[in-house]
């Protein structure tokens, strides 16, 4: 169900219409069901760059229309180097093409790491906003990111 602004400018006497009590039910059916997205890669993603770019730009982009509430990203993974080369690698999340800088960094080196964090995206307007998980490497050096990775977003 999706939120609507409900009435508030009542007037005294005045009765409580079916669809007021409809809008009311839909508003409460939005609390309980909050506008939310998520994935699990199935398979290895390899990536070298030298900037940030999406992770995986069809399945770990997710776009909710929110309600005006916060936001909670979350992104999970293994990663290892793609190469012989050790490299730092950067997470992020991009909001409406905007990254939210609460990266967190790991050095990558010959052992499998485990990359989890969740961001609090506070102060969204109301309607459509697009979240894309973004990692950044330096000096074209490859990462992979192992199957079972999972990310998902959720209004709070």
């Amino acid at each position: 169900m999706a939120w609507t602004t409900p009435k508030t400018d009542w007037s005294i006497g005045e009765l409580v219409a079916p669809e007021d009590m409809n809008a009311i039910g839909e508003n409460l059916a939005a609390l309980v069901a909050p506008p939310r997205a998520s994935y699990i890669t199935p398979s290895s993603i390899v990536r070298y760059s030298n900037s940030y770019v999406d992770i995986d730009s069809d399945n770990l982009n997710f776009t909710i229309t929110t309600t005006g509430r916060d936001v909670l990203a979350h992104f999970q993974g293994v990663v290892h180097r793609a190469d012989s080369s050790d490299l730092t690698v950067r997470f992020d999340v991009a909001v409406d093409g905007i990254r939210t800088d609460a990266h967190i960094s790991a050095g990558i080196g010959d052992y499998n790491y485990l990359i989890s964090f969740t961001h609090l995206i506070e102060n969204l307007s109301a309607g459509p906003h697009t979240f894309k998980f973004q990692w950044g490497m330096q000096h074209n050096k490859g990462v992979k990111l192992l199957a079972g990775a999972q990310a998902w977003v959720r209004e709070i």
